[in-house]
């Protein structure tokens, strides 16, 4: 099973929006990263549900259904700090559901 987005790329949107809150880019860097999470989190998402379920690691349920409510919900509040927190939330349950879908491999692999 691949991953369904380069694994690099999904790692290097992490690391940024996982970056010290002194290395946040500007408004406009915020959203372009927003969105490049919302788009790999999907994918991983869609990757997962397309498992059968009985085939999934434990911890993928948790993570597809924060998921779901987090990329529905959108940024908590409003303000400076809002698309920010939301990316680093977002980069958060991304690194759970890349590490469902490794886990899934080894376990087709094996």
């Amino acid at each position: 099973m691949a991953m369904p987005q380069n694994h690099a790329d999904a790692t290097a949107l992490v690391s940024r929006a996982l970056a010290p809150y002194g290395e946040r880019p500007g408004p406009e860097g915020v959203a372009v990263l927003v969105d490049g999470l919302v788009t790999c989190g999907q994918r991983l998402h869609d990757a997962l549900c397309e498992m059968p379920s009985e085939q999934r690691p434990v911890g993928a349920f948790e993570a597809l259904a924060e998921w779901e409510y987090f990329a529905a919900v959108g940024p908590l509040g409003s303000g400076p700090h809002a698309n920010w927190n939301h990316a680093r939330g977002l980069a958060r349950i991304i690194r759970q559901l890349m590490r469902a879908l490794e886990q899934a491999a080894r376990a087709s692999a094996s």
